[in-house]
């Protein structure tokens, strides 16, 4: 009986001493507020997005590139082929214009084609663009940004047979991202950052400079 007396005494005072000590109290913090990307970036691929934010680089890296023998050309393409003359009011009026395509890389250093057509339209309050001739057809949507001096084409490439193309997101394969920038009075770049297995070896820049008066 006494090892038993003395065994509750002992237990007694431990169990009192649990409960009469501080109650710990347990708290959640709660995390920071997640923020959802929204306009274009709601839409890009994580890859073309990390293409559009890169493009001036690219630019740069490959103008370095171009050997000397291609120098006066690239001269006589300034300021189309210069990463920092983006001006301003980005912003395309609805109508029919002229895209000449000039791209960077390959042995020449830079090359020019002859114009096509392109298309700018309002659909239910959104701006779509269309190359309307030649042999690649790319077509999508613009997008206002918020670095005030470009507009951002999310769209496919349409093969030249083909009577449509899937919608951008749907065939990584077709997809096609560009930054567009104004960079004189009536005249815009349209750089193109599909990446088509090529790197940094080529880059297709096109010139947008509206039609007038039924000009060709």
């Amino acid at each position: 009986m006494r090892w038993s007396w003395v065994g509750a005494v002992a237990l007694g005072v431990a169990l009192a001493g649990c409960t009469t000590g501080p109650k710990a109290v347990v708290t959640v913090a709660a995390g920071a507020p997640v923020e959802q990307p929204t306009g274009w970036r709601a839409t890009a691929t994580a890859d073309d997005q990390a293409r559009i934010e890169g493009l001036g680089d690219r630019m740069q890296r490959m103008l370095s590139a171009v050997p000397a023998g291609a120098r006066a050309r690239v001269a006589a393409e300034m300021p189309l082929l210069d990463p920092k003359s983006a001006l301003d009011a980005p912003a395309l009026s609805p109508g029919s214009y002229q895209c000449r395509l000039v791209r960077i890389g390959g042995r020449r250093g830079v090359v020019s084609y002859k114009s096509d057509f392109c298309y700018i339209a309002v659909e239910g309050g959104k701006q779509s663009f269309t190359k309307q001739t030649g042999t690649q057809l790319p077509g999508g949507w613009l997008f206002d940004d918020d670095k005030g001096k470009r507009l951002i084409f999310l769209g496919t490439l349409r093969p030249q047979q083909a009577p449509s193309a899937p919608p951008y997101g749907q065939v990584r394969q077709r997809d096609v991202a560009a930054v567009i920038e104004r960079i004189a009075p009536f005249r815009w770049r349209m750089a193109l950052v599909k990446n088509d297995g090529q790197g940094d070896q080529m880059l297709d820049i096109y010139e947008l400079i509206p039609v007038v008066n039924g000009s060709s």
